[in-house]
């Protein structure tokens, strides 16, 4: 693709569309998977030898994946009978922070503009989309899609008028959905749908809250989920267990939920940056912006080696050394005589860990009787 580390979207759109030729849906849709899979791993060569830090691996893979979502969606659009509209698409978690990994899927929500003679055309067409970036070929797969955060979730529908959007947001809704809500994004979104919806809601979201009943509701929701996913048995859990990289997104949302009415700077949806603006604003000291930057880049590291070799959802990994071998040494842990060092890295997860969840008792609090 390229000899120097340009991994912009207009680069990658190029790139891809200079391999498109007239064929049928199903031909074009495999020479997308063919230059994604080329572009990934020029962005995997580009890490591998130090041209790209973690922050920039993880921009352009979420470059990459909006580049391929907005080309998808115009493939099967400009295959549909008369002139539709085109949805918009609001990103949600990683994507929406431009902090995607190998492996990460998209959490998507459809949008149109509410002409109801529109609904059926553009859900069928949705439907074809989705199917054609989660089938998996000989070419692997493009994404895998959760559209689990959609309003009223797998219950609700596919598409949804804007205005029904920014009516559910702005009614009265529990802080886990207000959290999700802080990692959200346009993606496709030709004719401001999105953006003017998600606008539209700013104000629901970084609303003026009740202190303790934010830190309660904050505390209830992190440790049911740890209690639930984030101690699988004989294996460190890097996202939801204690420590993990959920502990630093939970802390930032408390604090952008609780001060984004005051500061505006505080409404972004990428955890780094965050943290970044929560030090400008003295909410956290510059040693706790610092610990917090360095741990969600080795958490993050982790889980990008867990994930490339087959690019699937991983996030724990085995507790004994003798299973971990390749991940300590990919991680560069290794001895003098090159066999890697596994109990080496095993302590640092543990200490890094264990300051995570340090940081987050002292901003967010301790949940009672637990070891939250």
């Amino acid at each position: 693709m390229q000899t120097d580390p340009d991994f912009s979207k207009s680069s990658m759109l190029e790139f891809i569309r200079g391999n498109d030729i007239d064929s049928d849906l199903e031909d074009r849709f495999e020479r997308l998977r063919l230059a994604k899979n080329e572009i990934m791993l020029q962005i995997l060569l580009f890490q591998l030898t130090d041209r790209l830090d973690d922050e920039q691996s993880e921009v352009a893979l979420s470059h990459l994946a909006e580049t391929t979502l907005q080309l998808a969606v115009h493939l099967v659009m400009d295959e549909a009978e008369g002139d539709p509209q085109y949805p918009a698409i609001l990103a949600m978690g990683r994507m929406a922070g431009k902090e995607m990994n190998y492996g990460s899927d998209l959490d998507l929500i459809f949008l149109y503009s509410g002409d109801s003679s529109e609904h059926a055309l553009l859900t069928r067409r949705i439907q074809l989309l989705l199917r054609h970036i989660a089938t998996p070929t000989a070419c692997g797969l493009l994404y895998e899609i959760d559209m689990r955060l959609r309003p009223h979730g797998t219950s609700g529908t596919l598409i949804s008028p804007a205005s029904y959007f920014i009516e559910y947001h702005s009614e009265d809704r529990d802080i886990w959905e207000r959290q999700m809500m802080t990692r959200c994004r346009p993606v496709v979104d030709e004719n401001h749908l999105a953006s003017e919806a998600l606008s539209s809601i700013s104000s629901k979201i970084y609303a003026i809250y009740d202190e303790a009943h934010l830190r309660k509701q904050i505390l209830d929701m992190r440790f049911k989920v740890e209690r639930e996913l984030g101690n699988p048995k004989g294996k460190f859990e890097i996202k939801r267990g204690p420590g993990g990289i959920m502990d630093i997104d939970f802390l930032t949302h408390f604090l952008q939920l609780g001060y984004g009415h005051k500061f505006p700077e505080l409404r972004t949806a990428s955890t780094r940056n965050a943290l970044r603006q929560l030090g400008n604003k003295s909410l956290l000291t510059s040693e706790q912006v610092g610990l917090l930057l360095q741990s969600y880049d080795f958490l993050k590291r982790v889980e990008g080696v867990l994930r490339v070799a087959d690019l699937k959802s991983v996030s724990a990994f085995a507790q004994d050394p003798e299973q971990i071998q390749t991940l300590a040494r990919a991680m560069g842990y290794a001895r003098d005589a090159g066999s890697a060092d596994a109990e080496g890295f095993i302590d640092e997860y543990l200490t890094v860990t264990g300051q995570v969840r340090g940081c987050f008792t002292d901003v967010v609090g301790k949940y009672p009787g637990s070891d939250l």
